[in-house]
This record gives structure tokens, C-alpha cells and sequence, in this order.
């Protein structure tokens, strides 16, 4: 077996340190991952990139769009979500009419650095729990709904988020 690189071993040991459960996949530098979120489960890859000393974290939605028309709507509701972000981005396979999230980043030393790596999977975890509930929405729209359904105002919807708690930063 080959030796894993130092960005992957770098990888594996933020897996180590938060606790969280992965598999690994043989023969390549590949961990799969299932966090529960606050909307739904989120299933994601870390994939590791040695000569490029990149790794990219991807998240796949557990829903499938059930026709073309509700597929075309994921593809403005992903195109409008896209025009927010500054990290990452939501792709549809087109395919299979689903969703998937992608961040990646490039580091400039081959061992890369924990806390990016830590960043890039919350993030991953957070924006695909994010959209669940708009994805919801839109799968679950029939007909004369789905074409009338402004995503614009979908995206302005605070409701869906989870409560932040907001520290108490009077007493200090």
C-alpha cells in the first residue's frame, strides 16, 4: 500500500480530533463522512489532491428531483444560492437531479493546515443544511406552485434558519 501524503494524514487527524466518524476508501486518499444537521443528514467526501496539495469537501443531497420541471427550479434556486456565497458553491447533477455542494482549497505547503481543513467541512455540513429546507420547498411544489414559487423571496426567508444563541457579552 502506498504511504498516504502529508495533507491527507493531516486530514485523517482532524477526523481524530473532533470525533467525528469517517470511513476510508481504499487505495485512494477519499474519507466518507454522515453528519446529522439541524434540517438533515448530511453525507459528504473529502477527497485529497497531492500534487496540487488541494483538498475538496463534497455533499451530496438525499433528495432527487422527481421531473424536469422541478429540476429546472433547482437550477435557479442553485444559481441564485451561488450569487451569495463566498466560499464554496451548489452544483446540480443534471443527471441524476440532485444537489451537491463543493468547497476547495489549494495550500501553499503540503501538509496544508487543520483549521482550513476543520472550516471546509463545516462548511460543507452548514450550506447543505441550509438549502435542505429550501430544496424541500421546491420538491414538494406541483404544477401551476412550482412555476409561481419566487425563489427570490425563498432566499429571504429567515424562518428556516436555526436559532443562533447570542452570547451575553454585557457581563464581561
Amino acid at each position: 500500500m502506498t504511504p498516504h501524503s502529508e495533507l491527507y494524514a493531516t486530514v485523517l487527524a482532524v477526523f481524530a480530533e473532533e470525533g467525528w466518524a469517517c470511513q476510508e476508501v481504499a487505495g485512494r486518499e477519499v474519507l466518507r463522512a454522515g453528519f446529522e444537521a439541524h434540517h438533515t443528514r448530511v453525507d459528504l467526501h473529502v477527497q485529497v489532491f497531492p500534487p496540487l496539495a488541494a483538498v475538496s469537501v463534497v455533499s451530496e443531497s438525499p433528495l432527487t428531483a422527481p421531473g424536469p420541471a422541478h429540476r429546472e427550479r433547482l437550477a435557479e434556486l442553485v444559481m441564485r444560492v451561488n450569487q451569495t456565497l463566498t466560499v464554496g458553491n451548489f452544483e446540480l447533477d443534471w443527471e441524476a437531479s440532485r444537489l451537491l455542494f463543493r468547497v476547495t482549497n489549494l495550500f501553499p505547503t503540503p501538509q496544508g493546515d487543520a483549521g482550513i481543513i476543520r472550516g471546509l467541512v463545516h462548511t460543507t455540513v452548514g450550506e447543505m443544511d441550509r438549502i435542505a429546507p429550501l430544496e424541500a420547498i421546491v420538491l414538494r411544489s406541483e404544477g401551476g406552485a412550482l412555476a409561481a414559487l419566487d425563489l427570490a423571496a425563498l432566499l429571504n426567508r429567515d424562518d428556516l434558519l436555526p436559532v443562533v444563541p447570542v452570547p451575553d457579552l454585557s457581563q464581561t
